[in-house]
């Protein structure tokens, strides 16, 4: 067994989560009472924004001082509740485990010492045992068809069979232990399995293929009441298992199936994860250089990958260039973890990470050279800080006149308006004449959407493919699949043969988000038609490069006049095609109107039979497209990061930021 003198002897960090479910919490922490061992260096629990009367029994329970409370305020979800407790973590090493799991004494020594015997093992986890002492798993497999084999549950043997550890596909994170340094070398767990489901799995596989083996050893002992959390009904997971399973296939099946078939496992997937900043060293005192967050870019709207969101990520980006990573904050209303700005940050093909999640509470604005707001009504949601700040205005979107009365001072405050496009800056405009705001000068400073590495793809006249880009919503802003669906339909009704429709992008982690998928799912049925939910970044470039032409379709139908917040605000979308050399479609109002323009494309539509007449048009005359395809690959890089980083560095210049 692991004795106290070993590595593992006070370097063990326990992760709990919690949500809505302080009783559970507390009966957790008991039996890791009952069980205490000189192993373990903290318990950590993270309550995932729990609701004020669970909060408060929690916090009733701190008060005896045994664990750190860490309260996020909002729901992050499994995943990245675990990840904001790995930041949080001072041991070597991290056992993940959830509140309806209780251990047993023994159940940590166990453990260590399967790590501490073979340092080829990356992780490990126990037998989990039922209530009434049947054995509910000893390890799961993982088959290429996402189905999972929980090893023993359902069979005749008791918890004495199995005796022996061994080699598993993986442990359910419901207790798991690891390196805390291999957590976040594979990138700790993934924000594409949001909500719920294979998040543990995609966790073990990731370290199987870089870190070491998984294993189970039975000697440790955790009963579990199976599926406490995510059955809870608030949470409205009831679809969520068969979209992470599709996911989950894509991702990890055609290396499931090699290694299955005894051929060599070289389809590992890609994890797109930028580096950790290392901190540095100050060569006054040789101790690692310390966040001191002196440029604030803040969001007050969740951290997924959207448009939004580059844009953000592409000024924290220039900012670390130009200040230093170590002084770069991307601050929100709630806590996000290091793992998830890196993950993120690799989806949109950064190297390195850009900054320092900071939550909204701990930024002191005193202290700030620079700040950026981003907002997405004529009212931005905090006042200005810093010595100089911007605010980040995507659209003014609709507010009740009596906020008007309460904050409509605040927009004088900010020492300039940065906008997207001349449609944005038309509307804010019209919006300051109307209300009589005070306001600064408003700049046009247009995102970055040039794909860094594209290239040329296929030749255009081999390319049969139809692709729309965006996230799966419902909602006024959505980026309306259905229109795409139905005009694809006609482009086939029209003869058109051996073409096919994509539909990529995230989707929406929120009940009515997975709805509008099936939904989507159920348009396309008889159609050559592949939904891409999450797809990650080098498979989007795939299709991209294979991709006739993008249908861009945000928007559509929508009175310009009187709902002009419902319209596409940019673009990015039809400039990434046309940096690619596909050739983008869109729906001709506001801001991608704009960038056909620019681009030099006459391919805007209004109605469903327009567009599927301009593409039915285009892969009809391959030569004419061919020669567009190619233009577009020159147009497009008005909008590469470089020109975005000269837009940037004016308006510094201009504002007199040093």
């Amino acid at each position: 067994m692991v004795t106290e003198s070993d590595s593992f002897c006070q370097n063990v960090s326990v992760v709990v989560l919690n949500y809505n479910q302080a009783e559970t919490t507390i009966e957790c922490l008991d039996a890791l009472a009952v069980a205490r061992s000189e192993l373990l260096r903290e318990i950590i629990v993270v309550d995932n924004g729990s609701d004020a009367d669970e909060l408060a029994i929690l916090r009733a329970r701190h008060a005896q001082g045994d664990f750190a409370l860490i309260e996020v305020g909002e729901n992050r979800f499994f995943g990245e509740g675990n990840n904001i407790g790995v930041d949080e973590a001072g041991g070597d090493y991290i056992v993940f485990l959830n509140n309806d799991a209780f251990v047993q004494p023994g159940w940590i020594e166990a453990l260590s010492a399967t790590m501490e015997s073979d340092p080829g093992v990356a992780a490990v986890g126990p037998m989990f045992l039922y209530p009434d002492g049947r054995v509910q798993e000893v390890g799961a497999l993982a088959l290429p068809t996402g189905d999972v084999v929980q090893v023993g549950k359902g069979a005749v043997w008791g918890p004495d069979h199995y005796d022996t550890p061994c080699a598993v596909d993986f442990c359910s994170a419901a207790c798991l232990m690891m390196r805390r340094s291999d957590f976040l070398e594979v990138g700790g767990f993934g924000f594409e399995w949001e909500p719920a489901y294979y998040e543990d799995a995609d966790l073990c596989l990731k370290l199987w293929t870089r870190c070491g083996k998984v294993v189970v050893n039975p000697a440790a002992r955790v009963i579990h009441i199976e599926s406490k959390t995510t059955s809870n009904s608030q949470l409205r997971l009831h679809n969520i298992s068969e979209i992470n399973r599709a996911r989950f296939v894509a991702k990890w099946g055609p290396w499931l199936e090699a290694r299955q078939g005894h051929s060599p496992p070289d389809l590992v997937p890609r994890t797109e994860l930028a580096a950790a900043h290392d901190g540095g060293v100050d060569p006054r005192t040789g101790s690692e250089i310390q966040p001191d967050p002196q440029v604030v870019l803040y969001s007050p709207y969740p951290l997924t990958p959207g448009g939004g969101e580059r844009v953000l990520f592409e000024l924290a980006s220039h900012f670390s260039t130009l200040f230093g990573t170590a002084h770069v904050a991307i601050a929100t209303p709630h806590r996000y973890s290091t793992t998830r700005l890196r993950q993120i940050a690799g989806t949109f093909g950064f190297d390195h990470v850009v900054g320092t999640p900071v939550p909204w509470a701990e930024i002191e604005p005193d202290n700030c050279h620079f700040s950026v707001v981003l907002g997405n009504t004529i009212l931005p949601p905090t006042h200005a800080f810093g010595d100089y700040s911007v605010y980040q205005l995507q659209f003014p979107f609709w507010v009740p006149e009596q906020e008007i009365a309460e904050r409509g001072s605040w927009l004088g405050e900010f020492d300039e308006i940065w906008v997207y496009s001349e449609f944005v800056h038309r509307h804010v405009n019209g919006l300051v004449r109307h209300y009589g705001l005070p306001a600064p000068g408003i700049r046009v400073i247009t995102p970055p959407a040039v794909w860094p590495d594209a290239t040329g793809g296929q030749a255009w006249n081999e390319r049969r493919t139809i692709l729309s880009v965006g996230r799966f919503f419902a909602g006024g802003h959505n980026k309306r699949q259905d229109v795409v669906i139905e005009a694809f339909r006609r482009v086939v009704e029209a003869g058109i043969e051996g073409v096919e429709l994509a539909l990529a992008g995230a989707i929406h982690p929120s009940p009515a988000g997975r709805a509008r998928f099936y939904e989507l799912q159920e348009l396309a049925e008889g159609l050559p038609c592949t939904l891409y939910p999450n797809i990650g970044r080098r498979d989007l470039a795939t299709l991209y490069g294979r991709s006739a032409v993008l249908i861009h379709a945000a928007g559509f139908g929508v009175d310009p006049d009187e709902f002009p917040e419902a319209l596409e605000h940019f673009g990015i979308t039809p400039i990434e095609a046309a940096s690619f050399g596909c050739i983008p479609v869109v729906y001709g109002q506001g801001g991608p109107r704009e960038v056909i323009r620019t681009l030099g494309c006459d391919t805007a539509f209004s109605t469903v039979e327009e567009c599927a007449g301009i593409v039915t048009a285009l892969l009809q005359d391959p030569i004419r497209s061919t020669a567009l395809s190619l233009h577009l690959l020159e147009s497009s890089q008005v909008y590469s990061a470089q020109a975005f980083q000269s837009r940037v560095d004016e308006a510094l210049n201009d504002l007199g930021v040093p």
